[in-house]
């Protein structure tokens, strides 16, 4: 198909070999469950998002030596992904979140109070500039829960406003956090912070070329691929090869600027080999269909 196609070549031009099988550390995953149970998470009830945060963790960020760190991160994108599902109804709760936050007043819904617990931890993790800028991105991914109910059903004026697609983009994605998280923390941070730029694109892009088969079965249109071809007046697969290339050509551009500093171009490597592995691994993507 072309969309096989077009996948292949942009792994080909990144030097990544599709992952067949993958398989999670079942240690690690108890290990997860355990940490949200510990921070009052019904874990029955967010099962399937924190496996794909656990899935996520042990596949992209494997590289990290801080196992408590992994644990953190799988648990966090959990939570983020229960809420992007379920965001209609926690949609009071989300409204207030930043002002109960700032308030320290207890969040409206249960699933949120973790999230609150979890930014004070930031800094045992992280240091002090890329705990900031993960916080940032944790509360634009909040507001834009907000701007998607509220917008539902508004015309999306493709050709007026042809940056509104990347705009969305970057507030739903968290690719800035999950860039930062990629980085081990001891690392200067004089030697990765100009990466970052590629490093957002590959990982908001990577995910949505390898969602667009799944989107493709599922009748969607309301997706970037979508929009993208609708802005630029091409077809959707002529969307998808000219995203890929672009992607491509990011990953290449971090690739060649982390030469220099050989820790940061070993976790970028590391990282962009285990975000294709992470898809590989889950069956939302049903990537074992093409």
């Amino acid at each position: 198909s072309q969309i096989k196609n077009i996948l292949a070549d942009y792994l080909k031009q990144c030097d990544i070999t599709y992952p067949r099988q993958v398989c999670l550390n079942e240690s690690f995953r108890a290990d997860c469950y355990a940490d949200a149970e510990r921070r009052g998470i019904d874990v029955e009830a967010l099962k399937g998002s924190l496996n794909a945060g656990i899935g996520l963790a042990s596949t992209a960020y494997r590289h990290l030596h801080n196992y408590s760190t992994r644990v953190y991160i799988a648990v966090w994108t959990g939570i983020l992904i229960q809420i992007d599902d379920y965001y209609e109804a926690y949609f009071d709760g989300l409204k207030e979140f930043s002002q109960r936050l700032i308030r320290q007043q207890p969040q409206r819904y249960p699933v949120l109070d973790p999230l609150v617990t979890m930014t004070h931890e930031l800094s045992q993790h992280w240091g002090a500039v890329a705990s900031t800028l993960i916080l940032t991105t944790q509360i634009d991914f909040l507001t834009s829960t907000i701007i998607d109910n509220v917008i539902e059903g508004m015309e999306i004026k493709s050709s007026m406003a042809p940056d509104y697609p990347q705009f969305t983009r970057r507030m739903t994605g968290v690719s800035r956090a999950y860039a930062i998280m990629s980085i081990p923390p001891e690392l200067d941070l004089k030697s990765w912070i100009q990466v970052l730029p590629d490093l957002i694109h590959y990982i908001d892009h990577g995910n949505d070329l390898f969602s667009f088969f799944k989107e493709e079965l599922d009748g969607e249109t309301v997706n970037y691929i979508s929009l993208s071809a609708g802005s630029n007046g091409i077809t959707k697969f002529e969307a998808l090869r000219k995203l890929a290339n672009e992607t491509a050509e990011c990953y290449e551009r971090g690739y060649r600027l982390l030469e220099t500093s050989p820790d940061a171009w070993k976790a970028y490597r590391s990282f962009c080999v285990g975000y294709v592995a992470f898809h590989s691994l889950s069956v939302r993507y049903k990537l074992d269909q093409l």
